[in-house]
Order: structure tokens, then C-alpha cells, then sequence
């Protein structure tokens, strides 16, 4: 008979046991928790979300987005049907007709920020077609939006009603639309109001992203609007592509600036002047007050003064009444405007009289006169400009009549080059390409003469016309400038996308006629952003006030509120795994003493034994296996330039030391010939350090002494010529010296070198190599910015006072936080806010970090340039 027996069945007991432990490990990997609800109750039955996805929504997108998510979710799991409108019409538009949570849910995955204003009066009158729900959930931007919150309960039948919305304090600020005075730009910051004070950067951009001026101001407690002013000389001003807020995230921070914005520079020159006697009667006096507010004006007297302000590159010339240009400047008028320059002229007396060939049609000898005694014809009005006129879309004034003019000989191109016309027909300016610039003709006077028009603001519009067409001044390619007329619309070339980036435009973006564009607005198809017209540039911006900005009012009584705060969510994940442990014991033991495993377990002990003996042996594995790791790690560091930083065990220092250098090896190896790999970090007491021609040590305020072996070691480092860069990281260098013991990573850093040999030290001269081993720096910030940087005093960075090995200091101390200064994250965006901050000083950091590590590379080379001139005073240079 057998020893044992076993039943022939499990029990049923057993079998439940079992099932129970499946059901818990199944539940533990899907990862359960307990939420509450974001809605405030079941999202069953039929759901009408509406999203506010205009620009102000950008900033916190992402947490609205998963907000959006989450309720889509707890609809889906509830089995309820969903309605998502958003208050940015779509060019096609969204059905609103309920749908599956689930299928909802891969569109609001897909949504996306716009960087346009909220149309909610034209959301309103779609919802009016919806049966009324049981519920309405409206995710807010948290800007006021008037009567909309009473006026969506209205239009869905009075359905309950949840208003999200952003906390006040993390509202959006916003740039007004930008005008200039004098030659200065002015915009203003708003934002809403009950806010406390807080500082703004404006930032002028150029079109490749480099930073023209930056302009700090402050806005008080309660302030609503911020004026900032930007200068510019002309050159730099003639390169702003934008003005925005920094790291602002939305387009409602960005304000762009086309040709319009580009400060021109334009000469005036009369054939002859009443200015002293009657100027009202003066040819230029009408020209010049239409372009002062424009342009950047220049009166030459006579043609010698004409001349240097061709070769500096002007941007327009006007000569009103001149009929032949003097033989003094001819040829140089003409190379001007082959190169792309704008030539306008006005007809007179002397044109009437004689003519030369810089003018776009023939012309008759001679003028013609209206509403004189021998004419049969009274004065003329003119007719509305044809659509390919750079003055299509302007609009007529009445009280412009022309009573005398020159007149155009008859050819087959006179229509093409007519760019208005009186109404009987007969051209009133006419112009034409000459190489690759315009000659542009009026056949009246630039004064009331012969005509009304240049006492009418439509004077004024057709003349800003031409300065539009007119390229930068100074610009040596002006024809890349100057519009071609034949082109019919604005094409959108980079358009604003919700976060307030420069981006392609998508299909949705359609061209603008000429005639239109003053008045476009933005929308889907005409989105904020950069159009071109031939070489001709023009933008739409969003036109924000501070009356926009303010925030989201009281709601109507019965209205519930909330944020955008996740909900509190206890994973259950733990304790579904430690019950399922649990389990797993029981059934062990359960299935043990059913099959007679008690008196097998002696026999295990061998097993147990075996195991017992791998578990001594693995060290042994262990450290061979560190030693060939470390054998390849001096491999590697030897083959290829590193930075180093010691490792001071805490994980938040280390990890911003590691952060840090990657940073600042990203903008090394950007802006220099320096090729770094990744930074390594090394434990002090353990590590071969010899590799690296730089150690980044960061003070832990309760960092102990190195042992003698360190102490050695870092004192062998030095002397051959490693650089070790110590950071107190605490700003206490500011207003103390390194003996006063000052603060707790003071005291650290002195029980640090205590053992080492270390020579005097001095902050760093004015003439260190350090101040220009790669920029011209005169102070040396990082997170911080007021505390020195010291090195050796026996180390001046000249070259006849060379100090250690190749005239690097062994040592530099500095205490601004240097790593977290350079620190960025995967997408390049800085890790941790400067003090007092400003992307000024964060860029003065980098340069600090470069210069530094340029000086530890390549020692007292930038120190030899003193002796530049000796050796060329002995080459007789």
C-alpha cells in the first residue's frame, strides 16, 4: 500500500482560494484606485462638454487636456453619450450631436489649442439645436466671458451646470498690439486684475530667434497694464520679426512685425521751394508730413548731397517737379534703382516742359488743363484701383479732383502700368519696373497746384502704400524687398499656433486679397501670422486689451465651480498585491499539508545549503564584474573629452550637477570647436580622476573631510594641471571672503581643503585669462549673480605671471549654483528659475560656464595675445 494518499479531486475550498488569487494579480496589474469624481456626480446619460480652446487656454492646456480625459473616461465607464463643442469654431464644422464617450474621446486626444479669440455667441446658436441634457460641463479659460455661463443653461434647457476654471493667480498676461513713436516701438503687458506685483520680460526678436533688446518692467499690485517702450538703432529695428513675452507659452503673448514696422529712410528732393515764403505752396511740404510718422526723412538740397545718401543704401527718393535729373547723380539714380530702389516722382511745370527716361510710360509734351476757358471737360474725380494696384482696397475720397496733369503717350503696356486712374480713364499714376526696382510716377503736382489729392488722407494712405513697397534701409539685396504687383493676394507663409510658435500653416489658411487685407481679422482661415506678397511681407495679430483680460466673474446662483486640480486619487495597487501574497502563502501551505510536504522538507535543507553558497560567492562576481565595468569606463574617459562632478550622495545635488553639465556641454559643443561627451560622475574616495580636465565639485553643507588617500589624489590632480571648480551653491561669497566662515557650505568647503595644500587666493583680476578665454565677461553669474569667483592669487592669467602648470589655477571657488544655472530638460527648457532672474543672466551663466572650461582646456593661450603688439611693432606693422 502506498505511504501517501491524495484526494482525487482539489477541494473545492482550494479551488476558490486559487481563483481568488487569479482575480487579484489580474487586478493588480490593471493598477486599481479610488478617484472622485471630476463632475460632480454620475456622468451617465447625455453630457454637453464645452471647451474654451482660444489662445488664453495654451499655458495650461496640458492640465486641461487631461482634465477633458478623465471626464471622457468616467462618461465611457458610466456607459453615458457625450456632446464636445469647442468656442473656436473649426473650418468644418463639429457635429455636436451626441456620440460614445469613447469615440469622443480620441477627439479631445486630437484637440488642440488655437491661437485665435472664443466666438461663443456663434457656439450658442448651434447649441440652441440640441435636445437638453442631463448635465453641462464647461472648461473655462478663466477669462471673462459676460453672460455666457446663463446664456449656455438657457440654450440646453437650464441642465445643471459645472464651470472649470483656472485658478486667478495662474491666468495669461498679454502683449497690445505694438505702435511706434518717434523712432521707438511701444507696447504694453496686460494681464488681469487683483493680481499681486511681478516682473515681465519684452523681448524683440529677429526672425532666426536671436534676441534684439529685452526690456524688464514691473507691474504693481492690482495693475492691469504695463507700458513697455523698446529702442533700437534703425539697422536692428529693421530686423524685429516679433515681440513677445518670455517662456509666456501662447500666441496672445507674441505680437509680429512686418515690412510696415521696418523703419525706412527716404530723400525729398523739389525742383524748386517756397518753404520760406508760403509753405503750404511747397512741393515737399504735403510729402513730408504724409511720411514723417513712417519713414525717416532727408531733404537734400542739391545733387552732391543726393549722391552719399544713394550709396548708403536709402530706401525711397521722391522728386517732385523735377524734370531731368542732374547729370551729377544720373547715373548713380539709375544704378539705385536697378538695384532695387523706389523712385517716385511728381509731375510739374518743368516735367511738363522736359522729361528724361526715369519714368514708367512716355509722356506727352506739354500738360492738359481741365475746367479752363478753352476745355470743354471740368475737373476729374478718380476711379476706384484696380485689384492689382498696391493701392486696391483703399478707399476713394471724393474731394480729390485733378484739374491739370501730364498725359501718357497711348502703347499696349500703358494698362499694365497704371496703378490709378481718373474717371474718364486717363492714368493719374502709372509705374513700372526698372530692373529690380520701381519707377513710380504722379502726373499732378505734390502740392494743390493741379490737384486736391494731396490735401486728402487718401494722400497720405497711397504714399505709406509705396514706403511699404520701399526695401529696409541699408539693404544691399532691395529687389528681395520690393513687392511684386502682379501678385493678387497675400499668401500665409508661417502662422501662429496656439502656444505662440512660428509654425507652417495647415490647410485651413487661405490667401488674402489685396483689397482685403487691412481689414482681415483672425480666424480660422485668416489665422494670426506672416503673409507674403511677392517679396512683400505683412502679419495679423491678435488685437488684445487690457478690458480682455479680465477675469471670469461671479456666476449665476446654482452653478457649480471648480479647478482643473487632479483628483484625489489612492491607488490600491498595494494592497491588491499584498492581499494576493497573501493568498499565495495560504495556498503554498494548503497545498504542503494536503500532499505531504512537511516530511519532505528535510531533504530541501541541501537545496537551502546551495543557495546559501551562491549568495557568498556573488560578491566575488560582483566586484569583477565593477572592475571590468571600470576598466571601460577609463576607456572611454581617456578616448574622449569629459566634465566631471563629484558625487556628493544627496540625490537632488547630484542630479542637478549631472543636468548641469549636460547642459552646458550642449551650448560648448553648440557655439565652440570643443567636442564633450557626456559629463560623469565620480565618487571622490573611489574614482580615478585623471582623466577629466575638469572637476565640478558641489558643496553639500554637511560634506565631511576626504580621507588621506582622496587627499592625495586631488592634490596629485592638481599639480598636474586639473582645474577642480567648486560651487558653495549658496550665494554666500556675495558680501564675505572664504575665511569668514559665513555659512554652513563655508564651513564645509574649509574642512574639504583643511588637509589640502592650498596657495592664497584672490577673486578673479580684470585681466584673468578668465574674463576672456572665450567671451569678454566683466562678471561671472550663475543661479546667482553677486558672488565673485576666486582662484589662485599667484595666478594672474598674464602671461609673465604664469602660476601653476600652463597658467590655470588648480583651483576655482564661486558659490552662484553654477549647475542649476545651466540645467535643462529633455526639450531644452531651463530646470530652475534664476535670481533675480532674467534670460539675461541665465545666458551670462552659460558664457561663465564656457569661458571656464575653455580656460581649463587651453591655459594662458588667450594670455599670450599681450605681446601682439611688440610683435608687430618688430614685423613694422
Amino acid at each position: 500500500d502506498p505511504k501517501l494518499e491524495t484526494p482525487d479531486k482539489t477541494p473545492w475550498w482550494l479551488l476558490l482560494l486559487r481563483l481568488a488569487l487569479a482575480a487579484l494579480l489580474i487586478l493588480g496589474v490593471a493598477h486599481p484606485s479610488l478617484i472622485s469624481g471630476r463632475s460632480g456626480g454620475a456622468m451617465n446619460g447625455h453630457t454637453v462638454v464645452v471647451v474654451d480652446n482660444g489662445w488664453a487656454s495654451a499655458p495650461d492646456w496640458q492640465n486641461r487636456q487631461a482634465y477633458l480625459i478623465g471626464l471622457l473616461d468616467e462618461a465611457r465607464s458610466a456607459g453615458g453619450v457625450v456632446s464636445l463643442a469647442t468656442t473656436v469654431p473649426d473650418t468644418t464644422a463639429r457635429s455636436l450631436e451626441p456620440a460614445a464617450a469613447g469615440d469622443v474621446l480620441d477627439q479631445a486626444k486630437a484637440l488642440q489649442p488655437a491661437s485665435l479669440p472664443h466666438d461663443r455667441t456663434g457656439l450658442l446658436d448651434k447649441l440652441k439645436q440640441l435636445d437638453s441634457p442631463d448635465r453641462i460641463v464647461w472648461l473655462s479659460d478663466g477669462l471673462d466671458a459676460g453672460t455666457f455661463a446663463a446664456d449656455l443653461r438657457a440654450a440646453l434647457g437650464n441642465a445643471p451646470l459645472t464651470v472649470v476654471k483656472q485658478n486667478a493667480a495662474m491666468l495669461p498676461s498679454a502683449l497690445t498690439k505694438p505702435v511706434t513713436k518717434g523712432g521707438d516701438i511701444e507696447t504694453s503687458v496686460v494681464r488681469s486684475a487683483g493680481l499681486g506685483e511681478q516682473a515681465y520680460s519684452v523681448e524683440a526678436r529677429a526672425a532666426n530667434g536671436r534676441v534684439l533688446a529685452e526690456q524688464t518692467v514691473i507691474a504693481a499690485v492690482n495693475a492691469t497694464s504695463v507700458p513697455v517702450t523698446i529702442s533700437l538703432p534703425t539697422e536692428l529695428r529693421n530686423e524685429i520679426q516679433s515681440l513677445s513675452l518670455a517662456q509666456a507659452g501662447h500666441a496672445g503673448a507674441r505680437q509680429l512685425l512686418d515690412d510696415r514696422w521696418r523703419r525706412k529712410t527716404v530723400a525729398l528732393q523739389a525742383g524748386t521751394t517756397q518753404e520760406a515764403a508760403q509753405p503750404l505752396l511747397s512741393p515737399l511740404h504735403y510729402i513730408s508730413r504724409a511720411l514723417e510718422p513712417h519713414a525717416e526723412l532727408f531733404e537734400p538740397r542739391t545733387p552732391e548731397e543726393l549722391k552719399p545718401l544713394l550709396d548708403s543704401g536709402i530706401s525711397m527718393l521722391v522728386l517732385a517737379d523735377i524734370g531731368v535729373v542732374s547729370e551729377v547723380v544720373a547715373t548713380d539714380v539709375t544704378s539705385w534703382v536697378e538695384k532695387g530702389g523706389v523712385l517716385v516722382r511728381f509731375a510739374g511745370p518743368r516735367m511738363a516742359a522736359a522729361v528724361d527716361e526715369l519714368v514708367p510710360v512716355r509722356l506727352r509734351e506739354g500738360g492738359r488743363e481741365l475746367g479752363s476757358s478753352l476745355s470743354w471737360e471740368a475737373p476729374q474725380l478718380m476711379q476706384a484701383f484696380p485689384d492689382k494696384s498696391p493701392f486696391a482696397g483703399l478707399s476713394l475720397d471724393e474731394r480729390a479732383t485733378v484739374k491739370q496733369q501730364v498725359l501718357a503717350e497711348p502703347d499696349t503696356e500703358l494698362s499694365e502700368r497704371t496703378w490709378a486712374s481718373l474717371a474718364d480713364g486717363t492714368p493719374l499714376v502709372t509705374a513700372a519696373r526698372r530692373g529690380k526696382g520701381l519707377v513710380v510716377l504722379f502726373h499732378v503736382t505734390a502740392n494743390p497746384e493741379w490737384s486736391s489729392l494731396p490735401v486728402t488722407g487718401l494722400f497720405v494712405d497711397m504714399l505709406k502704400r509705396l514706403t511699404d513697397l520701399a526695401p529696409q534701409a541699408g539693404s544691399a539685396a532691395a529687389a528681395n524687398q520690393v513687392s511684386s504687383v502682379e501678385a493678387q493676394a497675400y499668401a500665409p507663409r508661417l502662422v501662429l499656433s496656439g502656444r505662440g510658435d512660428l509654425v507652417t500653416p495647415d490647410g485651413d489658411a487661405r490667401p488674402i486679397p489685396v483689397a482685403d487685407f487691412d481689414k482681415a481679422t483672425p480666424t480660422r482661415a485668416t489665422p494670426p501670422g506672416l503673409y507674403v506678397r511677392g517679396g512683400s511681407e505683412r502679419a495679423i495679430n491678435l488685437n488684445i486689451t487690457a478690458k480682455d483680460m479680465a477675469p471670469l466673474g461671479a456666476l449665476p446662483s446654482g452653478v457649480a465651480q471648480t479647478d482643473f486640480t487632479p483628483p484625489e486619487r489612492q491607488p490600491l495597487t498595494p494592497w491588491v498585491f499584498l492581499a494576493a501574497f497573501g493568498l499565495f502563502l495560504a495556498d503554498a501551505i494548503a497545498a504542503l499539508v494536503m500532499g505531504g510536504g512537511w516530511s519532505r522538507l528535510r531533504p530541501a535543507a541541501a537545496t537551502i545549503a546551495a543557495i546559501c553558497a551562491l549568495i557568498l560567492l556573488a560578491p566575488q562576481e560582483v566586484r569583477a564584474q565593477d572592475q571590468a565595468t571600470a576598466d571601460e569606463l577609463a576607456m572611454q574617459s581617456a578616448l574622449q573629452t569629459r566634465l566631471a562632478y563629484v558625487q556628493t550622495g544627496q540625490g537632488e545635488i547630484d542630479d542637478t550637477s549631472e543636468a548641469g553639465l549636460k547642459g552646458l556641454g550642449l551650448i560648448i559643443n553648440d557655439r565652440t570647436s570643443v567636442n564633450l561627451s557626456d559629463p560623469i560622475g565620480i565618487n571622490i574616495e573611489r574614482d580615478e580622476i585623471v582623466f577629466y580636465p575638469l572637476l565640478y565639485w558641489p558643496i553639500d553643507p554637511d560634506a565631511q573631510a576626504p580621507s588621506v588617500a582622496a587627499v592625495s589624489k586631488i592634490e596629485t590632480y592638481m599639480k598636474k594641471g586639473g582645474t577642480i571648480f567648486f560651487d558653495l551653491r549658496d550665494n554666500g561669497l556675495a558680501a564675505g571672503s572664504l575665511s569668514d566662515g559665513t555659512s554652513p557650505a563655508t564651513e564645509a568647503l574649509q574642512r574639504i581643503l583643511g588637509k589640502l595644500d592650498i596657495p592664497p587666493l584672490t577673486t578673479v583680476a580684470e585681466r584673468h585669462v578668465l574674463t576672456r578665454s572665450f567671451y569678454l565677461l566683466d562678471r561671472f553669474p550663475g543661479r546667482y549673480e553677486e558672488g565673485p569667483l576666486w582662484v589662485e592669487s599667484g595666478n594672474s592669467g598674464d602671461a609673465n605671471d604664469p602660476g601653476t602648470a600652463d597658467g590655470v589655477s588648480a583651483i576655482i571657488i564661486g558659490s552662484n549654483d553654477y549647475a542649476a544655472a545651466w540645467a535643462l530638460d529633455g526639450t531644452g527648457e531651463p530646470l530652475y528659475a534664476v535670481v533675480p532672474g532674467s534670460e539675461r543672466q541665465r545666458e551670462f551663466a552659460f558664457r561663465t560656464g564656457v569661458n571656464v572650461v575653455m580656460y581649463a582646456l587651453t591655459g594662458n593661450y588667450k594670455a599670450d595675445q599681450v605681446h601682439i603688439p611688440a610683435l608687430l611693432e618688430r614685423l613694422g606693422q
